[in-house]
């Protein structure tokens, strides 16, 4: 088994019912990792771990010593075998960082467009806060869809996106909204990737594996080179 960090989680929340917040305390630890990238995680001493995207920023992370995640509950609202019974002080081991899902080296002042679907919302706000962090001053979109308006994450960074990122947020809802809903309902699709795509923006697309491959063939058919979309995709926990 790989070499692993163990952690302690510091909190586990519940924003939505669907979700699960995990902060695992850094401590003295040294660890260093980009926005975007991810790592596995599981209970202390076992073998079995899953991979997941970090929701935090580098600069959070110095800020408050710690690492956060999004995580999809399953029915019954437990996390799998791999964490079953984590709570606050519980030791988790996490190996990583790893993956490319991450910002530019030479981040060019242009629009940035940022496209979620459920939890793949995480690495989109760590790369969201990044760029921020690394003063980049065009604006920065996200486009984020979930099943049930209930579903929907840091639901008050998203009420002051347009603030803190000199963008818009779109949340859409493909299957339960009630009637009093303001935001937009059905899949991300043509319609809604053309109002932001007109000036050409770096794309990050992040969510299951489906509404990526539909995503970044839309992105095409749109103009938008190759060269400027980003995806990371995912299977669903079991």
């Amino acid at each position: 088994m790989p070499d692993a960090l163990t952690l302690t989680v510091r909190e586990l929340a519940a924003p939505t019912p669907t979700t699960r917040r995990l902060l695992l305390a850094l401590g003295d630890v040294p660890f260093s990792y980009q926005a975007g990238q991810g790592g596995a995680l599981g209970l202390h001493g076992q073998r079995e771990r899953r991979p997941y995207s970090i929701a935090s920023a580098p600069a959070d992370s110095s800020a408050d010593g710690t690492i956060e995640f999004l995580l999809r509950a399953l029915p019954g609202g437990g996390l799998g075998r791999h964490l079953d019974g984590v709570r606050e002080g519980t030791r988790v081991d996490f190996e990583g960082p790893f993956g490319a899902f991450v910002l530019p080296d030479d981040l060019p002042d242009a629009p940035l467009l940022f496209v979620a679907g459920g939890t793949g919302f995480a690495p989109l706000r760590s790369l969201a806060r990044e760029a921020r962090a690394r003063g980049h001053r065009a604006p920065r979109h996200l486009l984020y869809s979930v099943k049930d308006v209930m579903d929907v994450a840091y639901a008050e960074e998203l009420a002051r996106w347009g603030e803190d990122h000199r963008g818009e947020a779109v949340i859409t809802a493909t299957r339960h909204a009630p009637p009093t809903w303001q935001g937009s309902r059905g899949r991300i699709g043509l319609t809604l990737l053309r109002r932001f795509t007109s000036d050409a923006p770096l794309c990050f697309v992040c969510g299951p594996a489906g509404m990526v491959e539909d995503l970044t063939h839309t992105l095409s058919q749109l103009g938008v080179p190759a060269g400027h979309v980003r995806m990371e995709q995912w299977a669903p926990t079991m």
